[in-house]
C-alpha cells in the first residue's frame, strides 16, 4: 500500500512504512527550541559586533542576506523555502503543527532585521495640517547609527508566504481531480505569472530563535574578548568556565 504526500512542490510517492518512519522521525527531531527574546538591547559601543552576529545568524539559518545597511540598521534576506517531514533533517519548524503545515502546503520565510534607538517612539502628529509623506526625506534628520552613541534595540521580523498558482483547483478527496483552468490574457494585458506567493502570517518562534542566536554569538564574543585581557593562567580558567 502506498500513501502521496500532498505537496505540489513535493510530489513523492513514499511506501506507507517509510511515511510512518518519517514522521515519527520528524515529530521527535524535526522542531526547533523557541527559546530567545522579544528584542535584544545592544550596549553603546557595541553595534558592529551586533549588526555582524545579526548577518551570521541570518546565513547560519540559511537565510541569506541581501540587504545590509549598516547606516540605518536594516538587514533583510532571501526568502528560504520551508522545512517539510520529508526532510527530517532541517530543524526550522516549531512545532509539529507547523512542520505539518509546511509538507501540506508550498510556504517559505524570509527575514527582516531593524535596529532602533533604545526607547524609540514615533513624533506625536502635528496640529499643522498635514502635507503629505516626505518620499526623499528631505526635512528629516540624517541617521547613521554607527555613530550613535546611545544603547539600541534590535528586532527580527520572519515572513513566511505561501505560493498560489492561478487557475488550480484542487479536490479535497484527492489529487486525481485536481484540475487547472487555463487563464488567456487579452490582447493588452500581461500574462498571469505560473506562481506567486502571498504573505500569510509572521513566524514569531522563528523571530526568537534568531534573536536567541544572536544573544548567544554577542555573549561568546565577550567572553573570547575578556579572556583575552587576562593573563595566560586566568584566560584559560576563564575559557573552562
Amino acid at each position: 500500500m502506498e500513501r502521496c504526500v500532498a505537496n505540489p512542490a513535493r510530489m513523492t510517492i513514499l511506501p506507507k512504512g517509510v511515511l510512518g518512519a518519517l514522521l515519527i522521525f520528524g515529530m521527535v527531531s524535526g522542531c526547533a527550541t523557541s527559546q530567545g527574546p522579544a528584542f535584544l538591547t545592544i550596549q553603546a559601543g557595541a553595534y558592529a559586533e551586533a549588526f555582524d552576529a545579526a548577518v551570521e545568524a541570518a546565513a547560519v539559518a540559511g537565510l541569506t542576506p541581501t540587504v545590509r545597511d549598516r547606516r540605518n540598521g536594516v538587514i533583510e534576506t532571501e526568502p528560504r523555502i520551508a522545512g517539510s517531514f520529508l526532510e527530517p533533517w532541517r530543524t526550522d519548524n516549531a512545532s509539529f503543527a507547523q512542520a505539518m503545515e509546511n509538507t501540506i502546503t508550498f510556504q517559505r520565510r524570509r527575514a527582516r532585521f531593524e535596529f532602533t534607538p533604545a526607547g524609540f517612539r514615533p513624533r506625536e502628529p502635528a496640529e499643522a495640517p498635514l502635507t503629505g509623506p516626505d518620499l526623499f526625506a528631505q526635512h528629516e534628520a540624517e541617521v547613521d547609527l554607527s555613530r550613535l552613541a546611545g544603547p539600541l534595540e534590535l528586532r527580527v521580523w520572519v515572513y513566511v508566504e505561501r505560493a498560489y498558482s492561478p487557475g488550480l483547483r484542487r479536490s479535497t478527496w484527492t489529487r486525481a481531480r485536481t484540475t487547472r483552468t487555463r487563464i488567456v490574457p487579452a490582447e493588452d494585458e500581461e500574462a498571469l505569472p505560473s506562481r506567486y506567493w502571498t504573505p500569510v502570517h509572521r513566524d514569531q518562534a522563528y523571530e526568537r530563535r534568531l534573536l536567541g542566536a544572536v544573544q548567544s554569538a554577542l555573549a561568546q564574543r565577550q567572553r573570547s574578548a575578556t579572556s583575552s585581557d587576562l593573563p595566560d593562567d586566568e584566560a584559560v580558567a576563564a575559557t573552562k568556565r
